[in-house]
């Protein structure tokens, strides 16, 4: 495979989160390379993203996973925080939620992870069941919610025109999904029918793809050949199962972000002062 630009500091800073969330559930596949997007968001009529995001597609022979490294490892945080605390040493529990809102950043020992701090959710494409699963916290603290995505082959429009991404030669391919026009970029060097997001099967990896409004935008930054596989799983604990439109309906509803903080006995759980805008891909 030829090799393009690899990101060493995130290979074992990815490494470490994929091991430690996928200790539970169900094993379908083994990783052998991971792909690493820089994914931009922009506001219709600007100029400029106002959000940019390192994303890492995890790639195996029947399934891949997509998700934030970042934004995995500080929800974690606030989860572990909570299930480590000794009810026992609890002498009071404060809540702050919705319009009374707190912000505890300056009170030491807070973990926090705010809604607008990247990508929460985690996507396992299963190619062998042909099925897409979809978990988020959508509000830190909360059991999860997951749905299964119901997608089928992509309509994909392949053209025989070229261009160089990464360093790969690459060729177009357009798609309409769900209330939005796509460009992807695709090259067959990379002979993986996968690609970031609910993208896939073009012959061979997605580099880059953008809708046509310019409002979205993954592109490829590095590839990593792992030396030791990665596992691939969905892990079904305590998950809240749902539908799509369940699921957008919750995060239209979803919290700017949630904190807590425990000293001398005093608990604080509060949510983030303000409001979350959903910024969806999918129009319908």
């Amino acid at each position: 495979m030829k090799k393009s630009l690899i990101i060493f500091s995130l290979c074992v800073f990815s490494a470490a989160v994929s091991g430690q969330e996928q200790k539970k559930g169900k094993v379908i596949d083994q990783a052998s390379l991971r792909c690493y997007y820089l994914f931009s968001k922009k506001n219709e009529g600007e100029a400029k993203p106002y959000r940019k995001d390192t994303m890492v597609l995890e790639v195996g022979s029947v399934a891949s996973r997509f998700y934030n490294p970042a934004r995995l490892t500080r929800d974690s945080l606030v989860n572990a925080k909570m299930k480590n605390i000794d009810p026992s040493s609890i002498k009071s529990i404060t809540v702050f939620k919705a319009d009374a809102g707190k912000d505890l950043t300056g009170m030491p020992g807070t973990a926090a992870s705010s809604s607008i701090e990247g990508e929460s959710y985690q996507i396992i494409k299963d190619r062998s069941a042909k099925k897409v699963t979809v978990a988020d916290y959508v509000s830190v603290m909360r059991d999860k919610f997951q749905y299964v995505d119901e997608i089928g082959a992509l309509p994909w429009k392949i053209s025989k025109e070229t261009d160089t991404v990464a360093s790969y030669t690459c060729q177009k391919a357009t798609l309409n999904f769900r209330g939005r026009d796509y460009v992807a970029w695709f090259t067959e060097d990379v002979p993986v029918n996968d690609g970031p997001w609910k993208f896939g099967g073009l012959p061979g990896l997605i580099l880059k793809i953008e809708d046509t409004k310019g409002l979205f935008l993954f592109e490829l930054i590095g590839l990593d050949q792992l030396s030791a596989p990665i596992p691939i799983g969905v892990d079904d604990s305590k998950s809240i199962k749902c539908t799509r439109a369940e699921f957008e309906k919750q995060k239209k509803n979803q919290g700017a972000g949630m904190q807590i903080n425990f000293n001398a006995g005093a608990m604080i759980i509060a949510e983030m002062p303000g409001k979350f805008e959903y910024f969806p891909m999918e129009l319908e």
